[in-house]
């Protein structure tokens, strides 16, 4: 494995203020730590980190030349924090430095390689569970990527970590975690159709209390209606039989 060079430099200063300013200008602010060494803060040439993002290899061994440190910077990224609203801006990087002698447990892709059977021939489904694998191995060793065969797979078959070995490390997860496996299709689709139906079911329950809600409420108004047309009958009734009696009373008068 390469290891790859950054521009890197003791801090100057620390805070939120400070850190802001290292950004503008920049300068990314990050940790080194790690093997008996008191943690530093430093900060790193932006150009320089992007190139090592892109180029995908965070997981490579990274020579930070810092001139102010005594011996070597060989260190590895544990941890890149970004802005949650951009991802492709950088808050915050950690180190942690490595002693060549000694082996270090670092995690590393796994690759799915190959087109299995079950899927090619019968119409399976390829399920990848575990995308990393914590690997333990001396630094001069740490493999970019794990690559894993599944060409063969069919129905049902998968590949445990105890399946996989790699040369002159040893991977610390549980032998039995899946890495791959091969399901039924149709067991993926009815899935999505009991999803899809409990959805709809929701929906249609939604519609039905909707509807009578509404249905109780065009009740209540008709109602009503009824009640205040019933009333203005009554009193158009009163306001006849009260003419009536006007007129029968001048009747009498004449």
């Amino acid at each position: 494995m390469d290891i790859v060079k950054l521009k890197t430099r003791f801090r100057s200063g620390s805070g939120k203020s400070y850190t802001h300013k290292a950004r503008m200008q920049g300068w990314i602010p990050g940790t080194y730590y790690g093997h008996n060494r008191t943690s530093k803060n430093v900060e790193v040439d932006a150009k320089d980190l992007i190139t090592l993002v892109r180029s995908k290899k965070t997981r490579n061994l990274v020579d930070l030349g810092i001139e102010e440190e005594k011996g070597d910077c060989i260190a590895i990224v544990k941890e890149i924090q970004r802005d949650i609203l951009d991802d492709k801006k950088f808050l915050h990087i950690d180190f942690q430095h490595v002693a060549m002698n000694e082996k270090v447990t670092v995690k590393v892709p796994v690759e799915l390689v190959g087109i299995p059977v079950g899927v090619k021939d019968d119409g399976g489904v390829l399920g990848h569970p575990a995308k990393f694998l914590n690997v333990e191995c001396m630094p001069v060793n740490i493999p970019e990527k794990i690559a894993v065969d599944v060409s063969k797979l069919k129905i049902g078959d998968s590949i445990h970590v105890r399946n996989i070995t790699i040369p002159d490390a040893v991977i610390k997860d549980s032998p039995d975690e899946v890495v791959a496996v091969i399901i039924f299709a149709s067991a993926e689709e009815e899935k999505a159709k009991t999803e899809t139906a409990a959805e709809g079911a929701e929906g249609a329950t939604a519609t039905t209390e909707g509807s009578a809600v509404a249905g109780g409420a065009g009740a209540a108004a008709a109602g009503e209606a009824k009640k205040d047309a019933g009333a203005a009958k009554s009193g158009a009734k009163d306001a006849k039989g009260a003419k009536g009696a006007k007129e029968s009373k001048d009747s009498k008068k004449g």
